[in-house]
């Protein structure tokens, strides 16, 4: 038993220092999804004026989407950056692509002294972020899952949601602060600005990954093999010609991904704040905390994955989620603050049980030598196709129906998708 434990204290704290640099790096990419959800009310009145505050914050949605739409692309292009160069080459890039856009976003003027251009400009920072998350978390996720051994896999590798969580968790917190140390009327003219400012420390982190980590040894074997072997392929041809059903079980795999952590994270806030009345305040309270416990559920979940299986917990999960999401929606839109927080810490947590395997099995359905490419694209179009308008169906849903649990809907039927993908995958398998 001494020596098992032994072992294991040796692997964590080999381990440790990817997963440290990974996490860090990742969730500061996140922090920024985090305070532009926080501030979507704020940008929509500052950058696209409108009579109707429910159409600014529909349009504050829409540039946010736009950063998704892009995804795909910078999939495509850290994709092969990872593949062909190296898994720490990419993860670098993405980190300085990400960071320094976010702290000029603080800067920008807004609509009353750039007219329309604020809201265009505002767009088009979106979309090279979106470029940059296109290869970031997704390198993330390889990284962590090709540095753990093979029945630690979800273990490890559920770091990377538990780093998207803590970007969020601290975006939430540092608006929270700001929400504290400024009035309404401070907030909108400065203090929204200085979140957005700080994230160039991001770029700190990405000079420790450079001089510090190690692309991992499965990908440098895997780089060996190739190199003896004649291509007569290029990569993406390979990838769609020989690999074109491991990208269709990765996106239809990750739609509730997709959809409901975009919901859960970013749309929340706004629900609360203005559908349920709850006021900023209030709404970030709620949701500060229970972003903690959703990360604290994903380091928890990861391990269950490896003792139970990641098909069997992931597809209990999805079934849950339809059967319960209605139910718990009517306990958050009694507009009681304690029901409202405990509702929404419950759909986290079924929401947990299915997310924190995802790295892992995703990661699972392709070889090693498209591993990258592959599943950012697939993961990245799943985000642009199922969560970059999440929020704004949301909004438009509540708004066309006048009810305030229509949102079970998109939890409902996108858990019926992956749930569907997951009863025909074959754990196991690369495809």
């Amino acid at each position: 038993m001494s020596n098992k434990n032994e072992s294991n204290i040796s692997e964590f704290e080999k381990m440790k220092k990817v997963i440290i640099s990974c996490v860090a790096g990742s969730a500061l990419e996140w922090y920024d999804f985090a305070i532009y959800g926080c501030f979507a009310v704020t940008i929509g009145k500052l950058f696209f004026p409108s009579t109707d505050a429910f159409q600014q914050i529909i349009y504050s949605f829409g540039a946010f989407a736009s950063g998704l739409i892009a995804r795909p692309i910078g999939a495509v292009m850290f994709g092969y950056i990872g593949d062909v160069f190296g898994r720490k080459k990419a993860l670098v890039i993405s980190i300085y692509m990400m960071a320094v856009p976010t702290a000029a976003m603080g800067l920008l003027p807004t609509y009353e002294y750039m007219g329309m251009w604020a809201g265009i400009v505002l767009t088009l920072i979106r979309i090279l972020q979106g470029l940059a998350l296109g290869g970031g978390f997704t390198g993330t996720i390889v990284f962590l899952y090709e540095h753990s051994r093979e029945d630690k896999k979800a273990t490890y590798s559920c770091w990377a949601p538990f780093s998207l969580v803590s970007g969020f968790v601290l975006g939430s917190i540092v608006a929270m602060l700001m929400s504290f140390i400024c009035n309404d009327q401070q907030l909108e003219v400065w203090g929204w600005r200085i979140p957005f400012i700080i994230s160039a420390f991001g770029t700190l982190v990405a000079e420790y990954v450079k001089n510090k980590l190690d692309d991992p040894k499965e990908f440098l074997d895997s780089q060996k093999e190739e190199a003896a072997i004649p291509q007569k392929q290029g990569l993406l041809k390979k990838l769609f010609k020989n690999h074109w059903k491991g990208l269709v079980m990765i996106t239809l795999t990750d739609v509730l991904t997709a959809c409901g952590y975009f919901l859960l994270s970013v749309f929340f806030i706004t629900y609360l704040e203005t559908v349920l009345d709850f006021g900023k305040r209030n709404a970030l309270i709620i949701q500060t905390i229970n972003m903690i416990c959703f990360a604290v559920f994903l380091i928890l979940c990861g391990q269950w994955a490896d003792k139970f299986g990641r098909r069997r917990q992931m597809l209990a999960a999805t079934i849950a989620m339809m059967i319960l999401a209605y139910p718990i929606f009517v306990l958050i839109s009694s507009g009681i603050f304690w029901k409202a927080m405990l509702g929404q810490l419950a759909i986290i947590f079924i929401f947990s049980v299915y997310y924190a395997p995802i790295p892992a099995a995703i990661c699972s359905m392709l070889p090693t030598k498209v591993r990258l490419a592959g599943v950012s694209i697939a993961h990245n179009f799943a985000m642009a196709a199922f969560g970059a308008f999440a929020s704004t169906w949301a909004m438009q849903l509540i708004k066309i129906t006048g009810s305030k649990t229509i949102p079970a809907l998109l939890f409902i039927v996108t858990a019926g998708i992956t749930a569907v993908a997951l009863y025909v995958w074959k754990e196991g398998k690369d495809y």
